[in-house]
């Protein structure tokens, strides 16, 4: 702490610090957030703020306050509740299984043909499977959904741990947290769109028997990923890149997806894709209220066919079709009221997700981070008074040691103090926080609140 000194008027100063950037008052001679002394009296023989002599491996070592990070909380909370949806997912692929006994029976005797479809956004119908030939189409389906589902359970059980634990880093999501997350936006915002739209019994979709219900959504999850996403993003990202002859991932990358930057080619190709998927539901019979939110949906799916593969896309376009299959599968009255239940919680995240998904949808048409915490200032360098050479500032430490004769006046050595591993600065003598701030004349730690 700095001796006593009559008062006397200060005069004042827009002074900031130099590592930090916070502004000083014209009254203190220490940073009031870090606790490093001012540019102008770093000659002026000031002792080091707080207690700066704790070695490291010094026997007294002090236990950290944590502070509750409230962003990890609600990440952890959110990560509890997509366990009932992973339930419900479970439960779907039971329901896609159960109901073979029904499809493969229709597949050989009723049905006498199905048309795949391209998506342009015109739906052109360029091949017809029968038979054999359908029975094994549709096993593909079912290999499909339940090896990417599975893949994105694998994948995610470390990420997943950690956003359960409340250890995960901030921004970052894994796979299953990522696809869980868009479900409950796009669900929430299907489910909106749907009220204010849709008046007219009309605009809903034409409903077929249990089994070409089962066939149709699992057919829908799976071919439509590879027609929209497949041939509307991945290849046409490869096109770009070898005109540019700057092919940036391996030949794999573009037709199952993952580990893509989001770019300006990137980001064009999901709107184009999206909205090409929107309007083809129009086109399939859905009534126009629909456009919107399979756009909407179409964005999610080509996110995460670029962030985290083909996999991805094809889990969250199941679980979205395959949300209420389980009750007609079952028919249940109990799976009815735990599942309406579900969709009520699930509905209500809908709206926490959605509202961040916006958000980063700003935070790249802006370039700017909107919400969060701001990067830290560039250190610019201290100037020495009698010589007015720069040299940058030291770094936080427990102790310092200075040449003799630094701060002895104009005849002193103006050269930098030389650090072994150590420097100058404040420290919480109890809990070891490097933060302060002035109050009455003493530093108040920021993390425990210890006056010294």
């Amino acid at each position: 702490m700095t001796d006593y000194q009559p008062p006397a008027p200060a005069p004042p100063t827009d002074e900031v610090c130099a590592v930090c950037g916070a502004g000083i008052p014209s009254t203190g001679n220490y940073c009031p957030r870090c606790g490093t002394i001012k540019q102008s009296k770093m000659y002026s023989g000031l002792p080091p703020a707080g207690n700066r002599r704790t070695w490291t491996g010094s026997p007294f070592q002090y236990r950290p306050v944590v502070r509750t990070d409230w962003r990890k909380v609600g990440k952890s909370v959110s990560a509890f509740v997509m366990l009932t949806f992973v339930a419900q997912l479970v439960l779907s692929i039971v329901a896609l299984f159960y109901g073979m006994k029904w499809v493969v029976p229709a597949i050989l005797d009723e049905w006498h043909g199905f048309d795949l479809i391209l998506m342009t956004p015109v739906i052109i119908r360029f091949l017809t499977v029968s038979g054999y030939f359908l029975l094994v189409f549709y096993f593909f389906l079912i290999g499909a959904i339940v090896s990417s589902c599975t893949w994105i359970f694998v994948t995610s059980i470390r990420g997943f741990s950690k956003e359960l634990s409340m250890t995960a880093v901030s921004r970052e999501h894994s796979p299953l947290f990522e696809t869980c997350g868009l479900l409950f936006a796009t669900v929430f915002f299907s489910v909106l769109v749907a009220l204010l739209f849709r008046t007219t019994a009309g605009d809903e979709h034409s409903t077929g028997t249990l089994q070409e219900n089962l066939f149709l959504l699992a057919n829908a999850s799976v071919w439509e990923e590879l027609i929209v996403r497949v041939l509307l993003i991945g290849l046409p990202l490869l096109l770009v890149d070898l005109l540019r002859r700057n092919r940036k991932y391996k030949w794999h990358s573009y037709l199952l997806g993952g580990g893509f930057k989001l770019g300006t080619p990137e980001a064009t190709l999901i709107m184009v894709s999206a909205a090409v998927f929107g309007y083809a539901h129009y086109a399939g019979g859905w009534g126009a209220w629909k456009i919107i939110p399979a756009s909407a949906a179409g964005l999610a799916f080509g996110y995460l066919f670029l962030k985290f593969g083909l996999a991805a896309s094809i889990m969250l376009h199941f679980a979205t079709n395959y949300l209420g299959m389980p009750i007609e599968v079952f028919n249940s009255t109990g799976l009815s009221l735990i599942t309406g239940l579900g969709i009520l919680i699930w509905l209500g995240f809908g709206v926490i997700f959605f509202s961040y998904y916006l958000t980063r949808i700003g935070e790249f048409l802006t370039g700017q981070r909107l919400f969060g915490a701001s990067q830290a200032p560039v250190p610019t360098p201290w100037v020495d008074p009698r010589t007015q050479n720069p040299f940058m500032p030291p770094a936080y430490g427990p102790f310092e040691v200075r040449q003799p004769g630094w701060n002895q006046g104009a005849a002193a050595d103006p050269s930098p103090p030389q650090h072994y591993g150590f420097s100058g600065g404040y420290v919480c003598s109890r809990c070891g926080n490097t933060q302060a701030r002035w109050v009455d004349g003493k530093f108040q730690c920021m993390r425990c609140g210890l006056l010294t």
